[in-house]
């Protein structure tokens, strides 16, 4: 990973991002590499000191290496929203999920916009970064300019600049992918597209709808192709075939491209992002069914793994519980309906996951009944036999990674 030396660029320009999670400290330590002198606002009190101590929080490769780089020279973590006012470009990351109702939550948005109106200032770029759901960059330009009497366009700029980062790559893919710049206006646009070229990025200017959407189409176009895949894999196990041979052979040398690898598909983004897109419209099948898809796989593959052995009582050991592979964060992870789902067969539930628990998950496999590899870390790729002297003789794996290579992503020991 290249990324260049701190203060390669030195531009004078100032930024503070508000919400220093997953998506926005990252960011606001890439644009501290690159000379921009960058307030980190977060309303975790916890956080902000154990940053100003030079400790990352949470896993990301290049992490503890940036962060170490710029505190205390080009990055101020804060509690202060008074901070805005020094700021040039007021950067929004902050969680949008959805209730429990399934409809968007924008209260996190929202109450930080209610916190910054009184440190606003002409002459500032405010970029929104967070999911949205259509329109709403027109949502909080309204909002702007009549709280604050801006005129956008004139005196205040306003743009939608979609984050496009995978957790884990995040500092490699910020150097590496290109800046997309929904303005909500023309002036606003160049505005904003201003600070991304001033750091060396590639950037893209259009519209904030089309940004908005685009944001919105990529996550579902991921969701749509997994959900496909997992009914393949479903197809596939009912008629007794490979589905994994079937994904690799029709990829192979084929110059179209054939279906992709199953897989429990989740997360904060792909749970949720179709909900955005699905309230008003009235053909919402093929998202809504890809969610309804990728949501029941495991209730599916425990029926599968019922039929083979009885789970009451029985010893279940998920291993995984992070939403995706080598990475720390479980938000929105399938694995805890794998949990809930096995909790109602009266399954005896064990779970462990290494980022969570540790390397050694051997106690939770000892005696299993049925072992999950949930989420394929890195440290549970390991050979079959290695489990075989752990579990039980007559275990049931489910394995939809196939981190074992068998035919089926359910299967009992022999």
């Amino acid at each position: 990973m290249s990324a260049g030396g701190p203060f390669e660029r030195v531009i004078h320009l100032k930024a503070c991002v508000v919400g220093i999670g997953r998506v926005g400290l990252p960011l606001a330590l890439f644009l501290g590499s690159k000379g921009v002198f960058t307030y980190g606002l977060d309303i975790d009190q916890k956080k902000v000191d154990q940053l100003r101590e030079g400790k990352f929080p949470f896993l990301e490769t290049g992490g503890q290496e940036f962060l170490g780089r710029v505190i205390g020279k080009s990055f101020e973590p804060t509690t202060d929203f008074a901070k805005a006012n020094d700021a040039d470009y007021l950067i929004l990351t902050l969680g949008t999920p959805v209730d429990e109702f399934l409809n968007p939550d924008f209260s996190q948005l929202e109450k930080s916009l209610e916190a910054l109106l009184p440190h606003m200032k002409k002459g500032q770029t405010l970029l929104l970064r967070s999911t949205v759901s259509p329109r709403s960059t027109e949502y909080v330009k309204e909002l702007l300019e009549r709280r604050k009497g801006f005129v956008i366009g004139k005196d205040f700029y306003l743009a939608f600049c979609p984050e496009r980062i995978a957790e884990g790559k995040a500092f490699e893919e910020l150097s590496s992918l290109p800046e997309i710049v929904g303005g909500a206006d023309a002036e606003s646009g160049k505005k904003a597209a201003e600070l991304w070229k001033s750091i060396g990025k590639e950037v893209y200017v259009t519209t904030s709808i089309n940004a908005e959407l685009l944001k919105l189409f990529t996550n579902m176009y991921r969701y749509i192709n997994f959900a496909i895949a997992n009914e393949f894999m479903v197809i596939a196990e009912d008629w007794g075939a490979n589905i994994y041979e079937i994904v690799e052979l029709s990829n192979k040398n084929y110059p179209r491209a054939g279906p992709k690898k199953p897989g429990f598909a989740a997360g904060p983004c792909l749970f949720k992002d179709g909900f955005f897109l699905t309230s008003n419209i009235p053909f919402p099948d093929l998202i809504s069914t890809a969610w309804t898809i990728n949501e029941r796989l495991p209730a599916y593959l425990i029926e599968k793994a019922k039929a083979l052995k009885e789970t009451k009582n029985a010893k279940c050991a998920i291993l995984g519980m992070a939403f995706k592979a080598d990475n720390d964060d479980d938000r929105a992870s399938l694995s805890y309906k794998l949990k809930k789902v096995f909790k109602r067969e009266l399954a005896d539930v064990h779970t462990h996951d290494v980022y969570q628990n540790g390397p050694d998950f051997w106690p939770m496999v000892k005696d299993a009944d049925f072992l999950v590899i949930a989420t394929a870390h890195k440290e549970y790729k390991r050979p079959l036999d290695e489990y075989r002297k752990h579990m039980k003789k007559d275990a049931v794996v489910i394995d939809v990674w196939n981190v074992f290579g068998k035919k089926s992503a359910v299967f009992k020991l022999e």
